[in-house]
């Protein structure tokens, strides 16, 4: 049975190619980075690409075939959640899919939603949008 729980340098090689989102970086580069042996970045990069964090795409740089490592996953964003009457709801201990209270039927997670799309309609830049007259 594998563990989840990736090393500490695996975890500091997925920040880094988090970075670098989309666009990756040779393993080469993530090597020297991190100041690991090709070896053992070979390592790191397959446990993180069998884990299925990260992908190695296969290509020819500095007149040799390498290969970029690319994350599949994104940094979240917790500031979302700003707002949000979860963390200190009075139901919290009695709301899940098979308790009293569920988070799809909630009326403050409805109105709290509806206070943030209306927050974010505010902030928008209005369009002028000029009618024409025949």
């Amino acid at each position: 049975m594998q563990s989840s729980k990736i090393s500490k340098l695996e975890e500091k090689a997925l920040k880094l190619l988090l970075k670098y989102e989309d666009k990756g970086l040779l393993q080469s580069e993530l090597w020297h980075k991190l100041g690991v042996t090709s070896r053992d970045g070979s390592r790191i990069a397959i446990k993180l690409e069998k884990r299925g964090l990260i992908k190695r795409v296969k290509e020819f740089a500095n007149d040799r075939w390498t290969r970029r490592l690319v994350p599949l996953v994104k940094p979240f964003d917790i500031t979302v959640l700003k707002g949000s009457p979860c963390p200190s709801c009075q139901y919290n201990n009695n709301c899940g899919p098979d308790q009293t209270y569920s988070p799809t039927n909630c009326v403050l997670i409805e109105n709290w939603l509806m206070s943030e799309s209306l927050t974010q309609e505010k902030s928008a830049v209005p369009i002028n949008v000029e009618e024409k007259k025949p």
